[in-house]
């Protein structure tokens, strides 16, 4: 949800809740052809991103790297909407 809010991905999204719940996920990603993932970056996200790269081999795209520095990209997402309400705060005060 955070990637459609930031205007990454535009076609259907699959919200996993929870890394545990990759396996229930599996059969639904069959169809596509491209499977951009926005994974926590820590041991879980990598672990997840393995085991899906396992079935769906090169399809997995691994999308981390847009929010280094963070931890996911809600965070990242949340620092952006910081940044820009502050901008706008300052823009206003002038």
């Amino acid at each position: 949800l955070s990637a459609a809010t930031l205007g990454l991905e535009t076609g259907d999204c699959l919200v996993l809740n929870s890394v545990f719940n990759v396996e229930k996920a599996m059969k639904h990603l069959d169809a596509y052809g491209r499977i951009n993932c926005f994974l926590d970056r820590d041991e879980a996200g990598r672990r997840t991103l393995d085991v899906l790269g396992k079935r769906h081999g090169g399809r997995i795209c691994d999308r981390s790297a847009f929010y280094d520095g963070c931890k996911d990209l809600n965070e990242y997402l949340q620092l952006t909407t910081k940044k820009e309400m502050d901008n706008n705060l300052k823009i206003k005060r002038i």
